[in-house]
């Protein structure tokens, strides 16, 4: 049988994590107009105006203590309690980092985990769990 080992709390990540919650983000709404084209029994093309409602959360990196930092990268994880899920890098070569617009689906709740390191050495991580809004939740399909 394998060794189980406790919590330790010296792990790499562990100790540079902050709970001051400094990943801002906001909810944000589209309203689009879809237009489908329909052919009537008489071979007739007509064109059905949908209204289309998408929900946004606009995510922006808490940068500002990183500013004249070059190669810097930034590991991002972000899982959704139902279906939403992305893990991914930025890594900037010049200018500022530009921010998230994430697309949302069923989820009701996210986790957004970004980690800087800069040549390969961990600076700083960031944790937050994100709840939406009811507003922004995407209506179930009847």
């Amino acid at each position: 049988m394998d060794k189980i080992e406790a919590y330790d709390p010296s792990s790499s990540w562990l100790s540079n994590v902050t709970h001051d919650n400094c990943i801002d983000y906001f909810f944000t709404q589209r309203k689009i107009i879809e237009y489908e084209e329909k052919v009537d029994e008489n071979l007739n093309r007509k064109k059905i105006k949908n209204n289309v409602t998408i929900n946004f959360l606009a995510i922006t990196f808490p940068n500002n203590q990183f500013k004249n930092t070059s190669n810097l990268k930034i590991d991002i994880e972000i899982w959704g309690d139902v279906k939403y899920n992305y893990r991914g890098s930025l890594f900037n070569k010049e200018g500022d980092y530009p921010h998230l617009l994430l697309k949302l689906d069923d989820d009701k709740e996210l986790f957004v985990k970004l980690q800087y390191f800069n040549d390969d050495k961990q600076l700083k991580t960031f944790t937050t769990f994100i709840p939406i809004i009811k507003r922004y939740q995407s209506l179930p399909n009847n």
